[in-house]
């Protein structure tokens, strides 16, 4: 979490202590209170750029709890919608969705990435690093100083007589997985490799992890030609 996100959660919690203290009876509000509330509420508008001054207690305003709270519940319950359980939401539906990843070294490698904050394409780059290392072992080429699309055309050919490793004895599926494979490493392995302009977000680069998880399942699966 970056460090105005914790700042930001850090007057939540402080606006809601004093929110709850509030609520048990209703009371005129002391004037240290109310100054402690607007300074929480001039941190916020730096933290979130936002105008928020008709969340402010003023001189003419009822200093009666009841009266506080129409100010207090709203901007706690915005805070709360907007940057605290939209963002707790994420991080625990990413974590669900990272769990359904069964490749011991693809977690391994890319689960400080995906529940990070930021540059979610070095997941994807460290996913398809490690496709391209399991496909170089399991067609016994690891002497080879062939690397991205030339090694992945050379291991795995729509051509029997010419591949290293066969995922069907139809044609046409073995066809499909050449493409397949050579596609991944045109469309995901070389952007996140070669440049820093590869942008995604957390749920996409996830959802390519998850699909390379399944793709490495079918490299192990997949029967290598002598």
């Amino acid at each position: 979490m970056d460090d105005n996100k914790f700042k930001i959660r850090r007057v939540y919690y402080l606006l809601d202590g004093i929110k709850k203290s509030v609520e048990l009876r209703d009371i005129p509000i002391d004037d240290n209170t109310i100054n402690t509330y607007n300074k929480l509420i001039e941190e916020l508008m730096e933290y979130l750029n936002e105008d928020l001054n008709e969340y402010k207690m003023h001189s003419n305003d009822n200093k009666y709890s009841r009266y506080f709270l129409y100010k207090l519940i709203p901007i706690t319950n915005y805070i709360k919608n907007m940057y605290i359980e939209s963002s707790e939401y994420q991080i625990e539906k990413v974590g669900a969705l990272y769990r359904s990843l069964d490749d011991k070294e693809l977690r391994k490698r890319c689960e400080d990435i995906l529940l990070g904050e930021d540059a979610f394409d070095r997941a994807i780059n460290q996913a398809t690093q490690v496709l391209e290392d399991r496909i170089k072992k399991k067609a016994g080429l690891e002497k080879t100083p062939l690397i991205g699309l030339p090694l992945v055309s050379n291991a795995i050919h729509k051509d029997f007589s010419l591949t290293k490793l066969k995922f069907s004895d139809e044609p046409d599926v073995q066809e499909g997985y050449a493409n397949l494979f050579k596609g991944i490493v045109s469309i995901y392995r070389n952007p996140t490799h070669h440049t820093l302009g590869y942008q995604c977000s957390r749920e996409y680069a996830l959802k390519t992890c998850a699909f390379i998880d399944d793709l490495l399942k079918e490299v192990d699966n997949s029967i290598k030609v002598k």
